[in-house]
């Protein structure tokens, strides 16, 4: 979510008239849902960590449960700054303390901010709130993920999430980004869950 040089397109921010106006109400009401799952699915799946597990490595290589949380709790203030404020500034310092009660309190508050018509600055790049609402609960629902496999509670993502989800993936989450922001997709059968088609997209491997 801080600015990287990274992907994402720059939106319109005008609400239109008519079927335009209409458009973007429902692309807000939209995302908005889509934010509050998958703040919901991020929460349960933290209910199921404690501190002896911040130890405990993660499907993100390198990272443990701890350095995860870190990684989870600047994306969640970027979040809250982009819905809040329209814009997105650089990381401030790290707070220090329980990296899990500040992760569970800011995705709290993240549960019932809306993505509302507008624009968020991201760096240089203007970003529709609707685009940043879905992209943070995609965000949410893959660490949620994360944790899930870390604690061993292995929570499936919800199917109507996961379905949400997918119709954006390929948006944010293009193929010139495999290999640096994200891993390469995993193979599944076809008749698999929603969540694990998800999971698998974004390169974890949901049999793991």
């Amino acid at each position: 979510m801080r600015a990287s040089g990274g992907h994402g397109r720059s939106a319109g921010t005008g609400t239109g008239t008519g079927a335009d106006a209409d458009s973007v109400r429902r692309s807000a009401a939209h995302a908005a849902g889509l934010l509050a799952s998958g703040a919901s699915y991020a929460l349960c799946a933290l209910a199921d960590a404690g501190p002896e597990v911040l130890g405990r490595p993660t499907p993100c290589a390198e990272w443990d449960l701890r350095a995860l949380l870190r990684h989870l709790d600047d994306s969640v203030a970027a979040l809250t700054e982009a819905l809040v404020c329209g814009v997105v500034g650089p990381a401030g310092v790290r707070r220090a303390g329980d990296p899990l009660a500040s992760v569970r309190s800011g995705i709290a508050r993240l549960a019932d901010l809306r993505g509302d018509a507008g624009a968020v600055r991201v760096g240089d790049r203007l970003l529709g709130r609707a685009d940043v609402a879905v992209a943070g609960a995609m965000e949410l629902t893959v660490h949620g993920w994360d944790v899930g496999r870390a604690t061993g509670a292995r929570r499936p993502v919800p199917a109507g999430l996961a379905l949400g989800l997918l119709r954006h993936a390929p948006r944010l989450v293009p193929a010139d980004a495999r290999g640096t922001l994200f891993a390469r997709p995993v193979p599944v059968p076809d008749a698999v869950r929603p969540g694990d088609l998800l999971v698998a997209y974004l390169g974890r491997d949901p049999a793991a």
